[in-house]
């Protein structure tokens, strides 16, 4: 039985909660948590400590002096103090430039960190993760190979599963973003 956790539930978390469901025909056992009350399901310790996997789902804004990366830091911080395993592995989803997840990767060194962009659009999310033409698998490829396994697992053969390291799966990210931006 796969365990994965999901840390934000906003429109992100919750298509990755959605598609790993047993709503949607997955007999994972999902854990989540956000930080608003109103959102929250699990404890943040039940959600870290009780998952194979764990899908950090949090917001990263930009604006004209770049990403603000305090949510995410900070939720990466508060799964290292908790964090009672050594085995799982910690997905980033959220928009970064390139570079920054080997930074997290360097600071938060109890953690395995894998970054896993996501590509949804928020009026269709659950239908897109569900739906995906592609998985992009970033980090060391011990982890990555984990991840894919997972997605395989979920998805079949069907979905090619692109591993490749941090920088080039973000490039692929934040470029992706920045094409359906202009057009």
């Amino acid at each position: 039985m796969k365990k994965i956790g999901v840390i934000g539930r906003g429109f992100v978390g919750s298509a990755v909660e959605f598609g790993f469901s047993a709503q949607c025909g997955c007999n994972a056992i999902v854990k989540s948590y956000d930080i608003d009350d109103s959102r929250k399901k699990d404890s943040l310790e039940d959600t870290v400590n009780n998952s194979d996997f764990i899908f950090v789902s949090v917001p990263t804004p930009s604006d004209s002096n770049g990403i603000d990366l305090s949510f995410l830091t900070s939720a990466l911080q508060s799964i290292q103090e908790i964090n009672q395993r050594t085995d799982n592995i910690v997905l980033i989803r959220s928009t970064i430039v390139p570079g920054t997840t080997k930074k997290l990767d360097d600071h938060f060194q109890n953690l395995n960190i894998v970054f896993n962009p996501e590509f949804l659009t928020e009026r269709s999310a659950k239908f897109d993760f569900i739906n995906q033409s592609r998985f992009i698998i970033g980090g060391n490829p011990h982890y990555t190979e984990r991840v894919a396994e997972l997605y395989t697992w979920r998805f079949g053969n069907t979905v090619p599963i692109i591993q490749t390291n941090f920088e080039t799966a973000e490039l692929i990210k934040y470029m992706n973003n920045c094409f359906f931006a202009t057009k």
